[in-house]
């Protein structure tokens, strides 16, 4: 149970792309969707991004993660992990301000219920994978959030993961589309994508609301999000795991529920897609490319 954001914009956009980082970290402090189904609004058991940056026609690439668990417990961690979440995003849009060509960020703010804590229980999660290019075979990287659950038993006797205990859900899902896609064209990467997610459905206990972050080398970003919600009849949960894409001049991206109803609050000029499930949207400044689930 989380919220997060991920964004693909051009310099001109920066201050959009500001705006919402600085949202999902209003979110995270007090969710009237989460207050409704956990009795408490706060996401503060850990946050974490990365952020590709394109400067001097150059990529390069910060990722962060952080629980204050174990160190602090209880109420202390959950301030001390809502304080470091403002102050990840005052040093994140501190690099923004300082002027970027093109950026693909995913930041995440996180609620568990029985899942491990700590650093490396935060999200997004981090693989590497053999891809392919018009270049030949590189190792790229993917990066992963979830907001939802699966079914983490079942998937890790699909992958042979008899340690599976020590990994999250999110995380052994992140494996999970790394075996399925390995040895993928970059290209063709978003359709295979949409081939896993569609086939994942009997794993989804809530929600399967991912943003995704493909990393070549040699190729630079693709910044991808996608959704199936299994309890949409569940107007409670429906409203928490609700997607969002947006999009204006020079930016898109992706939302959760609670940061739309921030934006247009303030009277965003975002142009909101909400309503919708079951796809995979590819986004970039330019546009939003949306692929339906099977």
């Amino acid at each position: 149970m989380c919220r997060m954001v991920s964004l693909s914009f051009r310099g001109e956009a920066s201050e959009q792309a500001r705006e919402v980082l600085w949202l999902l970290a209003e979110a995270s402090r007090d969710d009237p969707y989460l207050r409704e189904i956990a009795g408490d609004g706060r996401h503060c058991h850990g946050y974490g991004y990365v952020a590709a940056l394109r400067r001097g026609g150059l990529w390069r690439v910060i990722y962060e993660r952080f629980d204050a668990e174990p160190f602090l417990s209880g109420e202390e961690a959950c301030e001390a992990n809502l304080e470091a979440l403002g102050d990840s995003v005052e040093r994140l849009t501190r690099v923004i301000e300082a002027g970027v060509e093109e950026a693909a960020i995913i930041l995440h703010a996180r609620r568990t219920r029985g899942e491990p804590r700590g650093g490396v229980a935060a999200h997004p999660f981090r693989e590497e994978l053999l891809i392919t290019t018009d270049s030949g075979p590189e190792l790229a990287e993917l990066y992963l959030s979830h907001n939802g659950g699966v079914l983490k038993e079942r998937l890790a006797a699909e992958l042979g993961l008899s340690d599976y205990k020590l990994y999250t859900d999110s995380h052994i899902y992140l494996k999970y589309l790394v075996r399925r896609l390995e040895g993928v064209g970059y290209e063709e990467a978003p359709r295979a994508m949409a081939r896993v997610f569609s086939e994942s459905k009997p794993f989804v206990k809530s929600a399967l609301d991912l943003c995704i972050l493909l990393n070549s080398p040699t190729r630079g970003p693709t910044l991808a999000a996608a959704s199936y919600v299994a309890e949409k009849k569940d107007m409670v949960r429906w409203r928490y795991y609700e997607p969002v894409l947006i999009e204006s001049r020079g930016i898109t991206g992706y939302v959760s529920s609670t940061i739309r109803d921030l934006m247009k609050s303030r009277r965003s000029e975002m142009r909101f897609i909400d309503g919708r499930d079951g796809f995979v949207a590819v986004l970039n400044p330019h546009m939003l490319q949306i692929i339906d689930l099977q």
